[in-house]
């Protein structure tokens, strides 16, 4: 009796493509929800003089290009496996230089509030844009640095750094805004600003792929 032919193990690439798959869909949502929140945030930053606000604006917009960055690089991996450790590293610079981006632009920003001492205003829609960010960068940015671990991803890590760089801002810009209206610390905002910029500048050096895990 002729043996039965032995069923094909499962090649070990399909629980990584699995992933793949996974991480392009919480790329593309996050570039979805950024550029929204992005847009409402440096509006009404700017518009209400809260460099909190506008903070959270600008580590968003980074937060889209990473994202948008990462939806090239899985989308390659997709149809090229073999090119996956070049693609993580372009990708991971990309996400690296978004992160110094908004470290620097958020610095300079704070700087020039502080030495001007202009005063921010917590306006009900300033603070609910702020609410509404970190409501929505928080889950983005546990998901993307849970998967980023699993896949052994520095630029998906990265990604996560950013959009928790924008969660943490609209944290302390609320809570920043919330100082000024009851004790009428204006330089709480501008404060808050500069230490998102230095998280970020440190989360830059540490995602780049020169630098050790």
């Amino acid at each position: 009796m002729h043996n039965m032919p032995r069923t094909a193990d499962p090649p070990a690439s399909a629980g990584r493509a699995a992933l793949v798959k996974r991480a392009l869909r919480l790329v593309r949502l996050s570039v979805a929800v950024g550029l929204a929140l992005g847009a409402v945030s440096i509006a009404t930053g700017l518009r209400g003089h809260s460099l909190g606000v506008f903070a959270v604006g600008v580590g968003v917009l980074a937060d889209v290009t990473g994202s948008a960055t990462l939806i090239w690089r899985f989308s390659a991996e997709l149809r090229e496996p073999e090119l996956s450790d070049r693609r993580e590293r372009q990708s991971a610079v990309i996400v690296s230089l978004a992160l110094a981006v908004a470290a620097v632009v958020l610095a300079v920003e704070s700087a020039a509030a502080l030495v001007r001492g202009s005063h921010p205003t917590a306006s009900a829609v300033t603070i609910t844009a702020a609410s509404v960010s970190l409501l929505l960068l928080a889950p983005l940015a546990i998901a993307k640095r849970r998967l980023g671990q699993r896949m052994s991803s520095r630029a998906l890590l990265g990604d996560g750094s950013l959009s928790g760089v924008g969660a943490a801002t609209s944290f302390l810009a609320i809570a920043a805004l919330i100082m000024y209206q009851l004790l009428g610390w204006w330089w709480a905002d501008r404060i808050t600003a500069m230490i998102v910029a230095g998280i970020a500048g440190t989360e830059a050096w540490r995602t780049h792929p020169f630098m050790r895990p």
